[in-house]
């Protein structure tokens, strides 16, 4: 923690206006090789959210801390089941945003079992993940993040 008190963490519905942030979070060097997750262009990124957020069975909310967008979260049917994912700003972390957010995510989310993975080098998101009820349920090594070689994928479940 930061030493700053907690804020007050809430969750809506994404807005159109939250997108430029959304986009420029998930292009910051740091911010995408602790997720594990390549950086997308702005055309690309368009048509990813343009195509989640027009599918009914994704639920997408954005994570506001003390009246200010910090991140969001979604969840989402994959190969492997009901899958959950969370991105706070990087201005925004270590002040226990994410975690406070997906306590209140988990009651908008219903669905049970639902999964998340998160990459082995980025502790917080496993804390996180662990403050939540999730439990580790298995490690994968994987070569398909946003630098060349392999790292673990640490797998989730709750429920």
């Amino acid at each position: 923690m930061s030493g700053l008190p907690a804020p007050f963490v809430s969750l809506r519905p994404v807005e159109d206006a939250d997108l430029p942030l959304f986009f420029a979070w998930q292009a910051d060097e740091e911010s995408f090789r602790m997720a594990a997750v390549p950086a997308r262009d702005a055309e690309s990124f368009a048509a990813h959210w343009a195509r989640n957020r027009s599918n009914p069975a994704n639920t997408m909310r954005t994570i506001v801390a003390d009246g200010v967008v910090v991140g969001n979260a979604v969840s989402w049917s994959g190969d492997e089941g009901r899958m959950v994912g969370y991105w706070i700003g990087k201005e925004h972390w270590g002040r226990g945003i994410a975690s406070a957010a997906l306590v209140l995510y988990l009651d908008v989310e219903r669905h049970r079992p639902l999964l998340a993975i998160v990459a082995e080098h980025n502790p917080g998101s496993r804390r996180v993940l662990e403050k939540a009820g999730f439990e580790l349920v298995g490690r994968e090594l994987v070569d398909d993040g946003p630098e060349p070689g392999t790292f673990a994928e640490l797998h989730f479940r709750l429920g």
